[in-house]
């Protein structure tokens, strides 16, 4: 009996270790935790260019793996965010903080890589307040103009309540600003005006630069159907997968396979994605 209790202590002080949807990485100066808010598949018809035979050749499948993912960036008592996810019944972001004794008034910032719903959705409550009472929001001065202005129509209603909601803790930013000390942000447009990849030192945190990885590292001229420009989307891709693979510098992307850390590898005419394995467990509370 004594041994089961002592199992069972040791199961319970392991048991943010064992939630799948928490990663830890030591990336540099930044202690980086992969955080799944969601499940998530690509279907085949999100990839108009790509035949039926070669989508299950490459998915195994009739949906591609994917994830909605977010980044908790720590660096001494620095608590960053990049993108919130969902948000409502459908995210566990804040469960997943939880579970890491991170409260959401503990968030210093938040860095939006573009403010589609499944990016930005969990930065309000299901009241429509703010979940981050202390955070600033970080989103580049083309994001921010194209959804503040009415351009999207009924689409952009959220990303209008939020920056309704965090009026006064916005902050634009341009690309190539340096955002917050060794966090840079650049051009990555296509996806959205103002998609945003986030570079440190020893990361590049790709947002939406691609949806699914099965379909999307072999072949990079594919872009899906959310691109808003498929054609920069896809310029957009081929010039930071060549970047990644060039430096071997890993990449981070909010729709890889969570917890969706890892190397970009040059394969033939395309890429292939080499996963990272996480550190044994993640730091909690500050």
């Amino acid at each position: 009996m004594f041994k089961w209790l002592l199992a069972g202590i040791a199961v319970l002080s392991q048991g943010i270790a064992a939630d799948p949807g928490i990663a830890p990485f030591q990336l540099g100066e930044f202690e980086v935790t992969a955080i799944q808010d969601a499940a998530s598949t690509m279907r085949r018809d999100l990839f108009p260019g790509v035949s039926e035979e070669e989508f299950l050749k490459l998915a195994g499948g009739t949906q591609a793996p994917a994830s909605v993912n977010v980044y908790l960036l720590r660096r001494g008592g620095e608590l960053i965010l990049i993108d919130t996810g969902y948000g409502g019944e459908r995210g566990s972001l804040l469960n997943k903080l939880e579970a890491l004794k991170i409260s959401p008034d503990q968030i210093d910032a938040v860095l939006l890589t573009h403010m589609h719903g499944d990016h930005i959705g969990g930065l309000l409550t299901e009241q429509g307040n703010a979940v981050f009472p202390k955070a600033t929001i970080h989103v580049s001065e083309p994001e921010h103009d194209y959804w503040q202005s009415g351009a999207a129509g009924a689409r952009g209603e959220l990303a209008r309540k939020v920056l309704k909601v965090y009026m006064g803790r916005i902050k634009p930013f341009r690309f190539d600003d340096e955002v917050f000390p060794g966090i840079r942000a650049l051009d990555a447009s296509g996806h959205t005006p103002g998609h945003t990849v986030f570079e440190t030192p020893s990361l590049l945190i790709v947002g939406d630069l691609l949806h699914a990885a099965a379909i999307q590292f072999p072949h990079p001229n594919f872009s899906a159907t959310y691109d808003l420009d498929p054609v920069k989307a896809c310029r957009s891709r081929k010039k930071f997968f060549e970047q990644a693979a060039s430096s071997s510098k890993p990449i981070a992307g909010m729709h890889l396979p969570a917890p969706g850390i890892g190397r970009i590898v040059s394969d033939g005419d395309g890429y292939r994605f080499e996963p990272q394995k996480p550190a044994e467990s993640p730091a909690v509370s500050r």
